[in-house]
């Protein structure tokens, strides 16, 4: 998943890298991390882009590209929701 996140990557995809049903792997996958895959991939994304915004000059849509978010909003949408602040805000208090 980490060595993946810029594609887009499904449940089906995931699960058939693990040679699992997709199914059993989600099963699997949230009673070993605590996380839905569809989360845990969420919450991967929003730290590569923490990352990314405090070590790098790359625009806030091109660490949207970068970390595999469909748009601008929609990084931001998750930043807010995990971390309550806006990607400008982060990178202005990183």
């Amino acid at each position: 998943i980490n060595d993946n996140l810029s594609q887009k990557l499904t449940l089906e995809e995931i699960a058939g890298a693990a040679r699992m049903s997709p199914y059993h792997f989600a099963r699997s996958f949230k009673a070993a991390t605590g996380l839905s895959p569809h989360q845990y991939v969420i919450q991967r994304r929003v730290e590569r882009a923490k990352s990314l915004l405090a070590d790098t000059d790359l625009t806030i849509a091109e660490v949207a590209a970068v970390v595999g978010f469909a748009s601008q909003s929609h990084l931001a949408s998750h930043l807010r929701r995990l971390l309550g602040v806006s990607p400008k805000a982060f990178r202005r208090s990183a």
